[in-house]
């Protein structure tokens, strides 16, 4: 007998145990934790699950099994025992589209002036002249690919997560080589990404639940 949709909460939330009262943040640890496969980044899909057709990625029940086979060739399934940093966290948790769009203006970031006027478009030259400034004094430690840049420095805002959501994080990455660049402490970045994803996200906390309590650790228990 099925069991009925309305349980499934239930279930997933004795599963996870302690979140400290964010109930936002459930559906998207449950997506992190659970479905992977629906936020794999193109380039990393035939590397990992070859020989798909384009059309097996946007089938909820092609992309569940998908999921269920990269979590069970890679000793995750059934992993939900970490113990994380909460903002490192909520950054790991985001789909693989918003994650996209922040390592663009994460790498812009970074790189400020280095980067070329003609390469941006209207609202980024706005963002890097205009808003930017006002939070954000950029050093040109960004190289000549911003969103290569980007997604290295969420790389190293994740580094040192549980090993379960690091990989889930990766996968979420673009299959590329690593540049030899320079990033700000820890610290910095994850101030500074925040203060994009508030600025991009309108508001932020009506995508994306930041978590409300003091506490600096998000505790999820099998």
């Amino acid at each position: 007998m099925a069991e009925p949709a309305g349980c499934r909460p239930v279930r997933a939330r004795r599963t996870l145990g302690l979140l400290w009262g964010e109930e936002a943040l459930w559906p998207w640890v449950g997506r992190f934790l659970w479905s992977p496969a629906a936020d794999l980044h193109p380039s990393r899909r035939d590397a990992l699950l070859p020989g798909w057709p384009e059309q097996a990625w946007s089938d909820p029940q092609v992309l569940a099994h998908l999921s269920h086979h990269l979590l069970r060739s890679h000793g995750l399934l059934g992993d939900v025992r970490c113990d994380c940093d909460a903002g490192e966290f909520v950054i790991a948790l985001l789909p693989q589209a918003l994650l996209a769009r922040l390592a663009r203006q994460l790498g812009l970031a970074l790189a400020g002036t280095t980067v070329g006027a003609t390469a941006l478009e209207k609202e980024e030259r706005a963002f890097l002249t205009r808003r930017l400034p006002l939070y954000w004094h950029a050093r040109g430690t960004g190289g000549e690919d911003p969103e290569g840049c980007g997604w290295q420095a969420l790389r190293a805002l994740t580094a040192g997560q549980p090993t379960g959501v690091k990989r889930r994080f990766t996968w979420k990455t673009p299959l590329a080589p690593e540049q030899a660049l320079s990033m700000p402490d820890p610290g910095a970045l994850l101030a500074l990404a925040g203060r994009i994803l508030r600025e991009y996200e309108e508001p932020w906390c009506s995508s994306f639940a930041m978590p409300r309590r003091p506490e600096r650790q998000i505790r999820l228990c099998g």
